[in-house]
């Protein structure tokens, strides 16, 4: 988990700023956007069938030992485990919602296929750039992130991590070499009924079919309340509900390129060695606060909930709030259901300093976001890391689609 993201210290800049227009390459960046033509794999689009209730057996175990291995798994980190807890007096590297939600995942399923290992390219001034092909992984593994694992998570505290399978050799049958650091990659596709069923459920079939009948490659939900203090009575924000279950559906398919390994001893070191003495790790991770993100092209930027929190509809006793909720909103001009502005309510929360009154979505640049659905799925497209913030050449598969 990131040690600092949002309200202390500098927004650093990011460089890629395309989302629905082609891109040229991909950038070493977190936050990334773009469109080109078709997935890397041909999803079967048919729902999914008996081998998908298959249980999962998982190629390691943290108990393994052996040398010149790469064990691969995957985890959302202990606030996509866990949730966003809120307070009013964040310690400095908290990550909290600024305008007064705590935030818990139901689920959080996506696709995780193409992870491979290449030589390392000798470029290090082109992150996206890498060698001869050295293994790949050919499944592609339908998981839930929210779920705990029993590795240990590379962001320690209390985090966990799903294991997945080892690299144990090269495609040509050789043992990895220890002296070189290979160049480790891994792509987030559109949800195909070919997928290898990781960790879900019978229940959960239902919401990974609608993934594959609307080629999505994320969907998440969960619920937020609010725990910040009480709005001014008659204002605009005393109409919004205390508590909202969200749930976003949409496809933000990438490439997630020759990763940084924080376990290099430094951010800037992409690749992962084997080491004679036992397994290393190379975990997949996503930072789940991209979806509350309202500003790209920047690092970490401060979270809110009430640019969703204004769009939800009531079920009954229930609020729900959805993509389809967001329609037609512009970022730069967040309006609640009753077509009203949306106040910051950021300054609640010690650390945080607002730009201007009212809440908006800053694009920064990046083109083709001028709906919030979009805007949703470009900022997360720049979720996935390596041994928790390690960043990746980030390559798009797909268009941005809700």
């Amino acid at each position: 988990m990131k040690k600092i993201r949002g309200l202390t210290g500098p927004m650093g800049p990011i460089v890629l700023s395309c989302a629905l227009a082609a891109c040229g390459p991909p950038t070493n960046t977190q936050d990334a956007g773009g469109d080109v033509a078709g997935d890397t794999v041909t999803p079967n689009d048919g729902p999914v069938g008996p081998s998908f209730a298959v249980p999962f057996v998982p190629g390691i175990s943290p108990m393994d030992n052996a040398p010149r291995v790469i064990q691969v798994t995957a985890s959302s980190e202990t606030l996509g485990q866990e949730g966003f807890a809120y307070t009013a007096t964040p310690a400095e590297g908290d990550i909290v919602f600024v305008d007064g939600w705590e935030v818990r995942f139901t689920s959080i399923l996506l696709s995780v296929s193409g992870v491979r290992l290449d030589l390392p390219a000798g470029n290090a001034a082109d992150q996206s750039m890498v060698g001869a092909a050295v293994a790949r992984e050919p499944r592609t593994f339908a998981i839930d992130l929210k779920k705990m694992g029993n590795f240990p998570g590379a962001g320690g505290g209390t985090e966990t991590s799903i294991p997945l399978f080892a690299f144990t050799q090269t495609g040509a049958g050789a043992p990895l070499d220890p002296m070189v650091r290979y160049a480790f990659s891994f792509d987030v596709v559109n949800a195909s009924a070919n997928a290898t069923n990781v960790n879900l459920t019978q229940a959960q079939f239902a919401d990974y079919n609608e993934m594959i009948a609307k080629q999505w490659s994320t969907l998440v939900s969960g619920t937020a309340t609010y725990r910040g203090r009480a709005p001014e009575p008659m204002s605009a924000a005393a109409s919004y509900p205390q508590s909202v279950g969200f749930r976003f559906g949409f496809s933000a398919p990438a490439s997630y390129i020759n990763c940084n390994n924080p376990d290099n001893g430094m951010d800037s070191a992409p690749g992962v060695a084997p080491r004679t003495t036992g397994p290393v790790r190379a975990q997949v991770t996503f930072h789940t606060d991209h979806f509350f993100w309202l500003r790209l092209n920047v690092e970490d930027p401060p979270l809110h909930f009430d640019q969703f929190a204004a769009r939800a509809r009531m079920m009954g006793a229930n609020a729900e709030v959805s993509l389809e909720d967001l329609q037609g909103v512009a970022p730069t001009n967040l309006m609640d259901r009753m077509n009203r502005p949306i106040v910051d309510r950021g300054e609640q929360t010690m650390g945080y300093m607002r730009r201007t009154e009212r809440l908006a979505g800053e694009p920064n640049g990046a083109t083709g976001v001028d709906d919030m659905r979009t805007f949703v799925a470009f900022a997360a497209r720049g979720m996935g890391h390596m041994n928790a913030d390690g960043l990746c050449a980030i390559r798009p598969l797909g268009a941005l689609r809700p």
